[in-house]
């Protein structure tokens, strides 16, 4: 797993560049993701927020997360490729569409998460851990400012 990577949308309008090992990599099959992502589910990068770099114009949705806060899905305007999201709840922390990635190849998710909300016709890894909602909160030792994007 990279301690740098990079990537961006699909016009090239949107690039991220994150300077830290991710927090963790999962496949979400929340309602949310898979309407999002246009897929079964959507897998997921967790990122300390102070550790991206965005250039280029974000837009922004806000939806209400089925834990009952608030969430924003940020896509590029030009082309809508699906890039990030961010909980009001929880700064310090970004979650990265890994199909946004330069290289995707490298993502490896550790679990399946809100399982509860999976499709019944979509095939899961049988070899990582399923959690029926959200996985625990990070603990993080070091709280890092959150930058606004």
């Amino acid at each position: 797993m990279p301690i740098q990577f990079s990537g961006g949308c699909a016009c090239g309008a949107v690039r991220y560049q994150c300077s830290a090992t991710p927090l963790a990599m999962y496949n979400c099959h929340c309602r949310s993701c898979q309407q999002a992502g246009g897929g079964a589910y959507s897998p997921l990068i967790v990122m300390a927020t102070a550790k991206l770099g965005i250039c280029g114009a974000l837009n922004r949705h806000a939806v209400q997360a089925e834990t009952g806060g608030h969430s924003e899905r940020c896509f590029c305007g030009r082309c809508g490729s699906p890039l990030f999201a961010l909980s009001k709840q929880n700064p310090e922390v970004i979650v990265i569409h890994a199909a946004s990635l330069d290289d995707p190849a490298w993502f490896k998710p550790v679990a399946d998460i809100w399982t509860v909300s999976a499709l019944p016709w979509v095939c899961m890894d049988r070899h990582i851990p399923k959690v029926f909602k959200s996985p625990p909160v990070l603990d993080r030792e070091e709280k890092e400012e959150a930058v606004s994007l």
